[in-house]
C-alpha cells in the first residue's frame, strides 16, 4: 500500500437488498483504488449484493460473537453457545426480549457491546455506514484517527436516550442523505450540529441504463397497466397499503397489475390478505431479484407506498429509466419528488394511493409528460463522491 493512501474501514451488518448497502455498493465502485486503500467489515456475509464489492477492496472476515450479537437470533445462537460464550448468548436474549417486550426498548448496543470483539488494525479513516449498530461498533470497537457515523432514514418521531446522544456526539462527523433527513436528526440530536453534512446517495446512472438492458423473462398482460414496486416487505414500506389500494383498484374496474420484488417480514401477512380478497392476478409478490432495473424499465409506473423514508434509491433509478412515479408524502419525500411535475406525491393511505394510480391510468398524455421530465433531471452524483473525499481529506 501507497504510503501517502489513506487507510479507511466502511462498516455495515450485511449486503443484503437495501437502499444503504445499494448506495454503499455504488460508492464503492465510483472510489478511486489510486486514492484510498479500503477495508470492508460486514457483520453477516452473503447478502446478494456481495457478489458486486470491487475486487479491490479487502472484505474481512467477521467473527462468531459480533454475528450473533447484531443479526437474528434463532439464526447465530447455537454457534455463541456451542463456542462457550454464555454470557454472551445470555445477553444477546436479553436484548432480544427488551426489544420485542419493554415499551421503551432504549439502548440496546450496551447490553451487547462488552462481548463484541475489537478489529486490531488502525486506521485513518473508520465509517460505520448504516445508523444503529454499524456505527456503534466503530465508536467502541474501532481504532480510528477519524470516526464517521452514516444516516440513512429520517429520525422524525423518535425519542432518544441519552446514551444514544452521547454515542452519536462522539463521532468526528456524521453524513446523512437528504436535507430532510438532516433537519430531522439536528433536531434530535443539537449537539451535533455542527459535525453534519449532507452527502447524497450515489446513483450510477450508466450502469442502471445498461443493467436494464439485460434480457428477462415477462409474462406481463400487456392488456394492464403494468406497476412495479422494489423494497423489503416491512412495515416501513407500506405493500400492505399498496395491497389495499390494489383492492380498490380492482373493485373500481380500473386495469392494473402490480408486481412487488424484494422479500421481508411481512410476506406472510400480504400473502393472506392477498388470498383473502382474490388478488391473487393482481397484486403479485414477486420475489427478490439481484437486477431489478429490467422490470423497472419495462413498468408503466413505479409506485413506493412508504410510510416513510429516508431518501428512497428507487426513485431516483426510476427517474434515470424515465419512469411515472407515484410516491406517498413522507416528509423527506420532498427532496426527491416534486408533486405533478417528477411524480405524483398522495397521503400515506390506501384511498389516496388509488386515487394518484388512477389519474395517471386514465391520462395518458400526464404520463408521458412526467416521464419526459424524470428523463431530463440531471444525475449529480459526481457531487457526492467529491463531498466523500472531502469529508476524508484525502
Amino acid at each position: 500500500m501507497n504510503k501517502n493512501m489513506k487507510h479507511i474501514l466502511f462498516v455495515i451488518d450485511t449486503l443484503r437488498m437495501g437502499g444503504a448497502e445499494k448506495s454503499l455498493i455504488s460508492l464503492l465502485k465510483a472510489l478511486d483504488p489510486n486514492r484510498i486503500n479500503v477495508d470492508l467489515f460486514l457483520f453477516e456475509h452473503g447478502g446478494v449484493l456481495q457478489s458486486q464489492v470491487p475486487e479491490w477492496v479487502n472484505t474481512l472476515d467477521s467473527d462468531t460473537l459480533t454475528r450473533g450479537m447484531t443479526l437474528e437470533l434463532r439464526k447465530y445462537l447455537g454457534d455463541v453457545i456451542k463456542e462457550g460464550h454464555l454470557k454472551a448468548a445470555l445477553a444477546r436474549i436479553w436484548m432480544t426480549l427488551k426489544s420485542k417486550f419493554a415499551k421503551n426498548p432504549g439502548f440496546n448496543w450496551e447490553i451487547v457491546e462488552p462481548y463484541i470483539p475489537e478489529i486490531n488494525t488502525e486506521y485513518d479513516v473508520a465509517i460505520g455506514y448504516l445508523e444503529g449498530f454499524p456505527d456503534f461498533f466503530v465508536l467502541d470497537k474501532v481504532k480510528a484517527k477519524k470516526k464517521i457515523g452514516w444516516i440513512h432514514i429520517d429520525m422524525t418521531g423518535r425519542n432518544p436516550t441519552s446514551s444514544e446522544k452521547k454515542y452519536y456526539e462522539a463521532f468526528d462527523e456524521l453524513a446523512i442523505i437528504s436535507e430532510e433527513c438532516k433537519k430531522a436528526f439536528v433536531t434530535l440530536f443539537p449537539n451535533t450540529k455542527r459535525k453534519v453534512r449532507v452527502i447524497e446517495n450515489i446513483v450510477l446512472k450508466e450502469e442502471i441504463i445498461r443493467k436494464a438492458e439485460e434480457p428477462v423473462e415477462l409474462e406481463w398482460d400487456k392488456e394492464k397497466i403494468n406497476i412495479v414496486s422494489v423494497g423489503r416487505l416491512d412495515y416501513q414500506k407500506g405493500f400492505d397499503i399498496g395491497a389495499q389500494a390494489c383492492k380498490i383498484l380492482k373493485e373500481r374496474g380500473v386495469n392494473v397489475c402490480w408486481h412487488v420484488y424484494g422479500k421481508g417480514i411481512m410476506r406472510e401477512k400480504i400473502e393472506s390478505y392477498i388470498h383473502d380478497n382474490n388478488l391473487e392476478k393482481d397484486y403479485i409478490l414477486e420475489g427478490i431479484r439481484t437486477n431489478p432495473y429490467p422490470y423497472m424499465k419495462q413498468a408503466d409506473m413505479i409506485v413506493q407506498p412508504s410510510r416513510w423514508e429516508g431518501k428512497s434509491i428507487v426513485l431516483d433509478e426510476a427517474k434515470i429509466l424515465g419512469k411515472v412515479i407515484v410516491v406517498t408524502d413522507y416528509p423527506s419525500v420532498k427532496d426527491q419528488i416534486e408533486n405533478n411535475y417528477t411524480g405524483i406525491v398522495t397521503n400515506i393511505d390506501a384511498e389516496s394511493i388509488a386515487v394518484g394510480i388512477e389519474e395517471l391510468v386514465k391520462n395518458a398524455p400526464l404520463r408521458r409528460r412526467l416521464e419526459q421530465i424524470c428523463l431530463q433531471e440531471v444525475n449529480y452524483s459526481f457531487r457526492a463522491i467529491n463531498d466523500f473525499y472531502e469529508m476524508l481529506e484525502v
